[in-house]
C-alpha cells in the first residue's frame, strides 16, 4: 500500500510538472484548475509573491493528480 502511494505521488508530481511547464492554452487550462484555484486563494488571502502561489498551485496539482493515480493503481491491483 505504501509503495503504491509513493508511486502515485511520483506520477502526480510528473503530471503536475508537465502541466505547469507547458504554456496555458484553452484546451489544457481546465487541467490546471485545482492548483490554480488554490494559488489564487492563497495569493488573495496572504498577498504573497507569485512564486509562492505558483509553488502552491504546483503542489496542489501534484496531490490531486497523485490521488487520482493512487485510485487507478488501487483499482488495477484489486482486479489482478
Amino acid at each position: 500500500m505504501k509503495t503504491s502511494f509513493m508511486i502515485a505521488m511520483g506520477i502526480g508530481f510528473l503530471i503536475s510538472t508537465v502541466f505547469m511547464a507547458i504554456p496555458s492554452t484553452n484546451e489544457w487550462a481546465f487541467l490546471e484548475f485545482p492548483g490554480i484555484g488554490a494559488a489564487y486563494l492563497f495569493w488573495g488571502a496572504a498577498g504573497n509573491s507569485v512564486i509562492v502561489g505558483t509553488a502552491i498551485g504546483w503542489a496542489v496539482n501534484a496531490v490531486v493528480y497523485g490521488l487520482v493515480a493512487f485510485a487507478v493503481l488501487s483499482i488495477l491491483k484489486i482486479q489482478n
